[in-house]
């Protein structure tokens, strides 16, 4: 299977979320939601995973940490913030370089990566492109990158 992925995204995301069972492991640049927004879908995307780990299993997310006064500073560290509460394993790349991969591995079967940031308006962005596949070889291949980057990475 392979999916093309534009303003679908936060809709397939979420159902990947749902019928998950055990692991989501997350790179991403920039995350940003709002909590009070109920129709903010990267809200939904946070609200999902939060209920995922409470019912299900594990979510380990990478995540860029920039610098003080550098753009996503703020909205980087209030997300932390809020995955640490949601039981979430939160980390940053240990070379202090760039994190700017944007990849879900759900339950090590299916994957999604492309150019979607994890934000109210890229989740729904029409110009933002994704690929949504279950290709064993390239998920096991996208695993062991993710679990490589986890092993040189610091709690957050």
């Amino acid at each position: 299977m392979l999916q093309l992925l534009t303003s679908d995204y936060a809709n397939q995301v979420l159902k990947l979320i749902k019928t998950s069972s055990s692991s989501i492991d997350i790179l991403s640049y920039v995350v940003n939601f709002n909590l009070y927004k109920k129709s903010d879908k990267a809200n939904l995307i946070y609200l999902e995973l939060k209920n995922f780990v409470r019912s299900y299993g594990s979510v380990h997310f990478i995540l860029d940490q920039p610098k003080l006064h550098k753009p996503n500073y703020h909205c980087n560290k209030f997300s932390t913030r809020r995955f640490k509460e949601a039981n979430f394993n939160v980390r940053s790349l240990n070379s202090g370089d760039t994190q700017h991969a944007k990849l879900f591995i759900f339950d090590k079967q299916f994957c999604v990566t492309g150019s979607h940031n994890l934000t109210s308006r890229s989740v729904t962005n029409r110009y933002d492109i994704s690929l949504l596949f279950d290709d064993l070889s390239l998920v096991k291949y996208l695993c062991d990158y993710f679990n490589g980057l986890w092993e040189n990475s610091i709690e957050m």
